[in-house]
């Protein structure tokens, strides 16, 4: 498949004859150059560079208010002896415990008739606890089997399990500005239920909201991959797309979308019934273990469009998202093939100018590992597929996360040169966190592993957006369960000694 041109509203693709895919709609048949021009990356020629922008800087680590209320005291009564009237006359009366009969009696039994409400209050809440844990009970898996601790990391009695994070979810992450300059994050993850709910976070509030998606009686897929992203309106609203796959051997692909008319908020729960869904007209398949990517125009002069990318049978598969329609399926050609089920990470070569040549600098970037196993970088953009080793082998379970940082311009006074951040993650090696990195149009490998995030090692699922945060699940302890924390990177573009340094947030709040 040739990559889409931004000159034209069509993907300048090839369409792959994949008996999984039938295909609608016209796209204009291109013949693609037979040697590509390759991309340019632009360093600058000072050795002195200066900070990122602040637009790109660093949200501080969300503290918490704290409340001060003084501890509580001990209560002791200090009301006066109440002396009997009778007796201050002279007369003697009958108490027991020193307190007239009747009035003793009269108090045991309101004791009495409390103590029986309470007895039959936590009887019946238990009847009704009981009832909706069987309904929460987890998806079977393909073969018809739930696991023995119902994908919450705790083990749990049949058919009362606690609906909780799901012990394997994948995770999926995006960003944006919004119009008053808040940054505002959104992560996608499942419930042991199936369910797909989305936690957001906007730093005027320095909270996270929780809200459900969909829920999981729609036929998801338990355990299935995640994609987002953000599609740039200005100073609206973005459009919101979110990808997942159907429960069933053939895992069909399923797309939501969150209208900029809608107004996705990040402060308040966002209802489930704003998103709507994306008619995908051919019925689109993908491999049962395919990871998902997903890109939107993120800037005025980024890409333009929005597409997604899947891996089947053939090979990988790309298709452009338009509105509330996908209409065709194709396969990415290029000399260096993914490896089944691989991994795949996306972000993007934004340029601040719209001159001519913006086209050129600006690209969609597409991680993967290859038959080789080798750690690859796919360049899409200005009808081009450009693949390139990045100089680390990996295992064929490594996951792995990507974000950019500055810009692709060829100005030698930028001073916010381009440059890319890859962290990886192989759960059959005991290395660590690795990262490589883009600076100067030169990628390197670093050996050392990044201690800072030794706590992402053990699940090995991670997830990071370009607002410069990492996500990973990571076990609670014990009979806990799994939580998502979340880091912030700390490092400064133009100094490499920094690139290890990233800063504990704290744990996600979500939806259960």
């Amino acid at each position: 498949m040739s990559a889409p041109s931004d000159r034209d509203q069509y993907s300048t693709l090839e369409v792959a004859a994949d008996a999984d895919v039938v295909r609608q709609g016209k796209y204009p048949e291109v013949v693609p150059p037979s040697i590509p021009e390759t991309y340019g990356y632009y360093a600058p020629s000072k050795a002195e560079q200066t900070a990122q922008a602040a637009q790109n800087a660093q949200i501080p680590p969300s503290t918490a208010a704290q409340s001060h209320l003084p501890p509580t005291a001990h209560s002791y009564a200090t009301y006066p002896e109440v002396v009997d009237a009778n007796a201050a006359a002279g007369g003697t009366k009958k108490a027991i415990c020193g307190i007239r009969p009747r009035y003793f009696w009269i108090a045991l039994g309101a004791a009495v008739l409390v103590v029986i409400g309470v007895v039959v209050g936590a009887v019946v809440g238990s009847m009704k606890h009981g009832a909706t844990n069987s309904a929460s009970t987890p998806s079977a898996d393909e073969g018809g089997q739930t696991s023995g601790n119902n994908g919450t990391g705790s083990t749990g009695t049949t058919g009362s399990a606690k609906l909780t994070l799901y012990n394997d979810t994948r995770l999926a992450s995006a960003n944006f500005t919004d119009a008053y300059g808040n940054d505002n994050f959104l992560l996608i993850y499942q419930l042991s239920d199936a369910s797909i709910c989305m936690s957001a976070f906007n730093s005027s509030t320095n909270e996270w909201v929780a809200s459900t998606v969909v829920n999981g009686t729609e036929g998801i897929k338990l355990g299935t991959s995640l994609a987002i992203d953000t599609f740039w309106q200005g100073t609206n609203s973005p459009d919101i797309n979110l990808y997942y796959q159907s429960n069933g051997s053939a895992a069909t692909l399923e797309s939501l979308s969150y209208s900029s008319s809608n107004a996705i908020s990040t402060t308040s729960e966002t209802p489930s019934d704003k998103w709507s869904s994306v008619d995908a007209t051919s019925g689109f398949n993908s491999l049962p273990g395919s990871s998902l990517a997903s890109y939107g125009k993120q800037c005025e002069f980024c890409n333009q469009y929005a597409y997604f990318f899947w891996q089947g049978q053939q090979g990988m598969y790309m298709a452009q998202v338009s509105g509330d329609t996908i209409t065709n399926a194709d396969l990415i050609d290029v000399s260096i093939a993914p490896s089944t089920n691989t991994s795949i990470a996306i972000t993007f070569s934004g340029t601040l100018t719209g001159d001519g040549q913006a086209i050129l600098r600006r690209s969609i970037n597409l991680f993967y590992r290859s038959t080789t196993s080798g750690l690859v970088q796919l360049r899409i953009g200005n009808g081009q597929n450009v693949p390139s080793y990045v100089g680390r082998d990996i295992g064929p379970q490594t996951n792995f996360a990507v974000f950019s940082t500055g810009f692709n311009e060829s100005d030698s006074d930028n001073p916010n040169p381009l440059g890319f951040q890859v962290l990886s993650i192989d759960p059959d090696v005991d290395d660590g966190i690795q990262s490589t990195y883009l600076k100067d149009g030169q990628w390197t490998a670093a050996t050392d592993a990044v201690d800072d995030l030794a706590d992402c090692q053990a699940k090995a699922m991670m997830a990071a957006n370009t607002g410069r945060r990492l996500y990973c699940l990571v076990d609670s302890g014990g009979d806990a369960g799994v939580e998502i924390i979340e880091w912030a990177w700390q490092g400064d573009p133009s100094d490499t000694d920094t690139y290890m340094d990233w800063e504990k947030v704290g744990a996600v709040t979500i939806g259960v």
